[in-house]
């Protein structure tokens, strides 16, 4: 949505946080790099025809708008279509096992998150705002996670629906036939490509519920150089790991706007709390007792 920004948390180990400050980059991984072994896995249904599925959205929005509608294809436009959608479906399920995926989730205080993606809270978490110039530049797509004990049939004519109920929000004043024109043009079908896309590479199972998350789905796996863009505040539970003093450093040097705060649990009142912290450089020197040999 224009002007809401979108923010999300990552959580890293010690090694992984101090590559990825150092060099600047966001690794977006490839479903198989992931560690839920059925990332990106699904199958397609034995499908109505795209002729029936799109009378049948178009026929619930004339009627919600009170219009008198009946959708009657060209034999010959249908059979086109369906053989072009035939035939995209083998691309489809390829394309979804190498898109590039940027795991995230919504708060930086989820405990066992730290204890498991930051290694016993050896390691910090990273607050992002994604402007829209990024998201725009690299042609990325934020989605949420869905969960669900459910075998995973993922139809796109699901998508289509949604899609086309998008458009008629956008183009409040145009009719049914006009939805119906602009539904047979490339740009819809690149928007509904794009949205059943990211909707078969983000649905987990419901053992993964706990973790939140949301993700930003790129057209190719790969890092990219985005972080100084993105990295607004970074978390951290615990000192004594051998990469703070290198984190600490790196912040200093390349990211002097970025803010720092520590996350405390306890079992008594407040159980969780986030207190903003300075950063600042402490001379090391004879002076301070250290250094002097």
């Amino acid at each position: 949505m224009p002007g809401k920004k979108r923010v999300s948390f990552k959580y890293r180990a010690g090694p992984a946080a101090l590559r990825s400050l150092s060099d600047g980059m966001a690794y977006f991984a490839s479903p198989s790099e992931l560690n839920d072994s059925l990332e990106a896995k699904f199958v397609m249904p034995e499908r109505t025809t795209y002729a029936e599925k799109l009378s049948e959205i178009l026929s619930e929005l004339a009627q919600e708008r009170k219009a008198a509608y009946r959708f009657e294809p060209d034999p010959n436009f249908a059979e086109e279509v369906e053989q072009h959608v035939a035939q995209e479906s083998a691309a489809f399920l390829k394309q979804c096992q190498h898109v590039g995926i940027y795991s995230c989730t919504i708060r930086p205080d989820n405990q066992p998150m730290w204890a498991y993606y930051c290694g016993d809270s050896k390691g910090v978490c990273f607050e992002f705002e994604w402007p829209d110039d990024v998201v725009k530049e690299y042609s990325l797509l934020p989605t949420f996670v869905e969960y669900s004990d459910k075998p995973r049939i993922h139809d796109r004519f699901d998508d289509m629906r949604e899609e086309i109920r998008a458009l008629a929000r956008e183009q409040p004043d145009w009719t049914v036939e006009d939805l119906l024109q602009h539904s047979a043009g490339p740009d819809f079908t690149m928007r509904w490509m794009v949205r059943s896309m990211g909707r078969a590479v983000s649905t987990k199972h419901a053992d993964w519920a706990h973790e939140c998350e949301l993700r930003m789905v790129s057209p190719k796996s790969g890092a990219l150089p985005i972080l100084k863009r993105l990295l607004k505040r970074v978390y951290f539970a615990r000192t004594d790991f051998p990469e703070w003093g290198p984190i600490m450093m790196l912040l200093h040097q390349l990211y002097p706007k970025v803010e720092l705060a520590e996350v405390r649990f306890s079992h008594v009142d407040p159980v969780v709390s986030v207190m903003p912290m300075t950063k600042r450089l402490v001379p090391v020197g004879p002076a301070s007792g250290f250094g002097a040999g």
